[in-house]
């Protein structure tokens, strides 16, 4: 019996100690945590992308009473915007024309006051794999769109001269090339101007400028300039325009010989001694810097000159729209304006051997919106020169957005690229 007795004991604990050896069977939860202890840690964790930050905005331009440019739509996608035009013509580009920000890049030009208005605003729902809009931080814009989503009638003011980057704030930067180009029309010619001052006293070592009711060359009205002290008195004026004093005299106090107006560039020697003259006027024929003196007493009144300018119209600036170089040829795109025989939204090119002729004056300026390279008619890189105007501006990296052409010689200058000379046909400008 004491055998029996030990034996069923020994099993009982037999089995507590196989127990204790094998040790705590897993839990479900315990399993779950030692699986997750076992995924590789170099699967990446998905986070959203935190949105770009957005500039502080400009005020809204409010609306001008220039011109109001309709365009039929402008489309917006992952990396291109795409301006769909109307039933007009603006900027070089023709009615229905779709110009795309990658190909050629959108440049559009307004004077202050203008107004660009949109028929529909869109995102693209075929190309775009996340919310994009539009935004010209130097003009208050900034419009949001869901993929897909559309606006009516989108409006945009320009008030201020200045280049306008149109981008998408939402993927800054990856849309390629459209601006808003805001600059000054050109002066309007108002024809010759009368100067009209009170008097113009001469004393003994002094010439004193007294003027009226309008202030001119710096002075205000009611200025007495003069040059005592070692001061100089400059008018400017251009030819065709006249000089008119109220009265010319000497001072009686103020002298002790007599004295007279002498500008010998203009045949004037007036003796004032005896009599005063009322009114005085000078009629400007001609250009140069004319001094002002007395015959009777040389070089002894200070410094007094009327300098004069060309007359007629102020200087021309013709506003192109751009300038394309692609293989073997060059092609101009006017802008609003025609010039040159050529007509507004007009494409020249010297492809077929047809030449470009630019004609201008010295002092006029031509301003072109953009210059590039043609991507997909060139093989290889281009570049803009004119050896004559010191230009040789690289194309194949980057546009040059409004290359003003200051002309200020007479000459005639020829368009090439250094990199091909000669080999994309005949272009200049004449300077006269």
């Amino acid at each position: 019996m004491k055998r029996l007795i030990l034996a069923l004991m020994s099993v009982p604990l037999a089995l507590m100690l196989g127990a204790c050896s094998a040790g705590p069977t897993a839990t479900p939860a315990a399993a779950a945590t030692h699986a997750a202890t076992d995924t590789p840690t170099s699967v990446p964790t998905a986070t959203p992308t935190a949105p770009r930050p957005l500039p502080p905005l400009a005020a809204p331009c409010p609306p001008g009473d220039g011109a109001v440019y309709d365009v039929g739509e402008w489309i917006v996608e992952d990396g291109a915007f795409e301006l769909r035009m109307g039933a007009d013509a603006y900027w070089g580009y023709e009615a229905e024309q779709r110009v795309s920000s990658l190909t050629d890049g959108i440049v559009m030009t307004f004077n202050p006051g203008d107004t660009l208005r949109i028929g529909t605003l869109r995102s693209s729902s075929s190309r775009s794999t996340m919310p994009h809009g539009i935004t010209v931080v130097g003009l208050g814009v900034d419009i949001q769109l869901a993929v897909g989503e559309s606006r009516e009638g989108v409006v945009i003011a320009v008030c201020e001269v200045g280049i306008y980057a149109i981008d998408d704030f939402r993927d800054r930067g990856a849309h390629g090339i459209a601006d808003i180009v805001v600059k000054e029309p050109p002066p309007l010619f108002a024809g010759p101007v009368i100067y009209e001052a009170d008097s113009l006293v001469l004393e003994d070592g002094i010439f004193e400028l007294r003027m009226g009711s309008e202030g001119y060359w710096g002075y205000a009205p009611g200025d007495r300039a003069s040059t005592r002290g070692g001061e100089e008195i400059v008018i400017t004026a251009k030819v065709g325009d006249t000089l008119s004093f109220g009265l010319l005299r000497q001072s009686g106090s103020r002298s002790t010989k007599p004295h007279s107006l002498t500008i010998e560039g203009l045949g004037i020697d007036i003796p004032l001694a005896d009599a005063n003259v009322s009114p005085f006027e000078i009629e400007l024929e001609r250009e140069g810097t004319f001094l002002v003196d007395d015959s009777s007493d040389p070089g002894e009144h200070g410094v007094f000159k009327i300098v004069v300018g060309p007359g007629g119209p102020p200087s021309t600036v013709y506003a192109l729209d751009s300038w394309v170089v692609e293989d073997g040829v060059f092609e101009l795109r006017m802008g609003l304006e025609g010039y040159w025989g050529y007509a507004p939204g007009d494409r020249v090119s010297t492809r077929g051997g047809d030449e470009i002729v630019m004609t201008a004056r010295v002092g006029d300026t031509i301003t072109i919106n953009l210059v590039r390279q043609s991507g997909s008619r060139s093989t290889k890189p281009h570049r803009f020169t004119i050896e004559g105007l010191g230009i040789d501006a690289p194309l194949a990296d980057a546009n040059v957005v409004v290359l003003e052409l200051k002309l200020d010689a007479a000459g005639t200058f020829l368009i090439d690229d250094s990199s091909d000379p000669g080999e994309h046909g005949s272009a200049r400008i004449v300077v006269e």
